[in-house]
């Protein structure tokens, strides 16, 4: 008897942290949605920058700097390797 007692203890308790939180979240996360929409402060002007174009340029110049690396590395290896 004693032991079904703490069985059903166990299981109450287990079943605990599965219930529902409560609805106070769910109000703040609306709240936080509720925001008013960000605008740049007066006098000023918001300009959108093409980040795809400078993205694509540092590509660029990556790459050629990486070949010019591998062009180095490789007459090492030319000079060192005949013996």
């Amino acid at each position: 008897m004693f032991k079904s007692a703490v069985v059903l203890a166990a299981v109450v308790a287990s079943a605990s942290a599965f219930a529902p939180s409560p609805r106070t979240f769910v109000s703040q996360r609306v709240a936080l949605n509720a925001e008013p929409e960000w605008s740049p402060p007066e006098g000023t002007k918001w300009v959108e920058k093409d980040f795809e174009a400078e993205i694509k340029k540092l590509e660029k110049e990556a790459e050629e700097r990486l070949d010019d690396k591998i062009a180095e590395l490789m007459s090492n290896i030319e000079k060192t390797g005949k013996k």
